[in-house]
């Protein structure tokens, strides 16, 4: 059975509530990031899988990468794990970005969207998966870009990942 095109099971927006500063020494102010959660977080939040997209993904994983819920033999269950998917930070696809809306100058951010870099992306998706009363991830999984986030995680937040997988990515 393949899930190209399932739905997630939660679509929504995170809105991180602060002005969050970034390596580049700009900062945005409350950026929000677009994810998806496929399957059910567990009473003890520990089946929780992220998988970070490639520069031209979105947090619907299973659109992109339909073969990790693959039955059988997929690599993840619906059954016992918890995948979620979160739009980069500069995404087109629902998370603060170029096309969004800058509160200081009341237009779209356009060229002046701040630079962001791999380490500020995960600093932002730490926020939204600690809002979600996660402390661990089970598994942080991505390839391209992804990969990068997955090693970034496994860099800043070694506590809070059990199992990284980077996949085509350099350090």
């Amino acid at each position: 059975e393949k899930v190209q095109g399932r739905q997630p099971d939660f679509e929504g927006d995170f809105l991180i509530d602060e002005v969050v500063p970034l390596e580049s020494g700009e900062v945005l102010a409350r950026p929000t990031q677009h994810y998806a959660m496929y399957g059910k977080l567990n009473a003890a939040r520990d089946n929780a899988v992220l998988v970070c997209h490639a520069l031209s993904g979105n947090a619907e994983v299973a659109t992109w990468w339909p073969q990790l819920f693959k039955k059988p033999g997929g690599l993840l269950d619906l059954d016992r794990d918890c995948i979620i998917g979160i739009n980069i930070l500069g995404s087109c696809y629902g998370s603060t970005g170029p096309g969004s809306i800058d509160a200081e100058a009341g237009r779209p951010y356009g060229p002046t969207f701040p630079l962001i870099n791999v380490r500020d992306i995960v600093r932002a998706q730490e926020k939204l998966i600690a809002s979600l009363g996660i402390r661990r991830l089970k598994l942080a999984i991505g390839a391209s870009i992804g990969g990068m986030q997955v090693l970034e995680w496994a860099v800043l937040f070694p506590e809070r990942v059990a199992r990284a997988v980077s996949i085509g990515a350099a350090p």
